[in-house]
């Protein structure tokens, strides 16, 4: 089956989407191109897990795009997204490398199905997002802390207060994230540092070290080297920040102490903020920190929720994967690195 070659027709002028087309294209061409030389069938099992991943991935992201533009047909697009995954796990359950008519029912199937929705389905909801979306050139990016730039994992500092309670991990979890939350509330910016000491001491009946919070807070993110160099490289073409969730201890001790200072142009953490994802407000306030219309800002984060508030604030949006995929992403939206 001949590679289906990407036309301009096919944008739709919202680079996050486009550049997932893109993507999606690859996957599609490389599946075909495998069915075509009748690979072993371990080798197409994993290119069919491989588009069937991505394209849940991007459907996530369209009908959030979707979701936030007010368009009226989301839910039959979103059955049109469930039909085809169901399709694809099908075709790769019944894949039989001796079977030619299988391999061109595959390839057929493929190809038709996403000429036809890219082309007609994908096509009709353009006009309500651009009433609705912003379609500004990227000026600046903004890189999520927790699970973009930085792999979070509380239990130092769970474990730390747990210790020095005396109360159980899952009682202390529960004190610093369950609404209000003692934590939750030093990062929102309503505590400082001396009213969380109080109210946390009188939680845990007991004093409680501020040195030994402070480095097991630190500990909890774990920096991924290659997002900070990604960072890095971009902020030769435009400015990039560091926007996230942080107590006072992320300024104090973990900026320097994780190696994050001198890669991002500037550094937006909630509690300095007084506002805490997923509110728009602390998205708004890192394009104001760079001095920049919230739509020329693209939002690079992998919580569904951040990413809805940076729409509903208009700057841009990317879903954070992996950074191999993003970089993927980032060229073909043309954005230099």
């Amino acid at each position: 089956m001949a590679q289906i070659q990407w036309k301009d027709r096919y944008n739709i002028n919202f680079r996050e989407i486009d550049a997932q087309h893109h993507g999606l294209l690859d996957l599609l061409n490389e599946l075909s191109d495998q069915m075509d030389g009748q690979k072993h069938p371990g080798s197409v099992a994993h290119i069919f897990t491989s588009l069937g991943d991505y394209a849940k991935t991007h459907f996530s992201t369209e009908e959030r795009y979707m979701q936030a533009a007010g368009y009226p047909k989301l839910a039959q697009h979103r059955q049109e997204h469930v039909a085809f995954v169901n399709r694809v796990q099908e075709l790769s359950q019944s894949y039989d490398p001796g079977d030619p008519h299988l391999a061109e029912e595959t390839s057929i199937f493929l190809r038709d199905w996403y000429l036809n929705h890219i082309t007609k389905s994908d096509q009709e909801y353009v006009p309500h997002l651009k009433r609705a979306l912003p379609t500004a050139s990227i000026e600046a990016i903004l890189f999520g802390l927790e699970g973009v730039v930085c792999a979070m994992d509380p239990a130092p500092f769970v474990k730390a207060i747990a210790e020095r309670s005396g109360k159980a991990e899952s009682e202390v979890q529960a004190a610093l994230w369950e609404d209000p939350g003692l934590l939750r509330e030093l990062e929102s910016g309503q505590w400082d540092l001396e009213r969380f000491d109080t109210e946390a001491s009188a939680w845990a009946g007991k004093p409680l070290d501020q040195a030994s919070l402070a480095s097991s807070y630190a500990a909890c993110f774990q920096p991924v080297p290659a997002m900070l160099r990604l960072a890095d490289q971009m902020k030769h073409h435009q400015p990039v920040a560091l926007v996230g969730n942080a107590a006072p201890w992320m300024r104090t001790q973990g900026l320097a102490g994780l190696g994050l200072v001198g890669h991002f142009s500037a550094e937006v953490l909630s509690c300095e903020a007084g506002l805490r994802l997923p509110d728009k407000g602390l998205l708004l306030a890192a394009a104001e920190r760079l001095g920049l219309a919230p739509d020329t800002c693209l939002l690079i984060d992998k919580d569904s929720a951040c990413l809805d508030a940076a729409q509903a604030a208009r700057l841009q949006t990317l879903d954070y994967t992996t950074p191999v995929m993003l970089m993927a992403q980032l060229r073909r939206m043309g954005l230099p690195f």
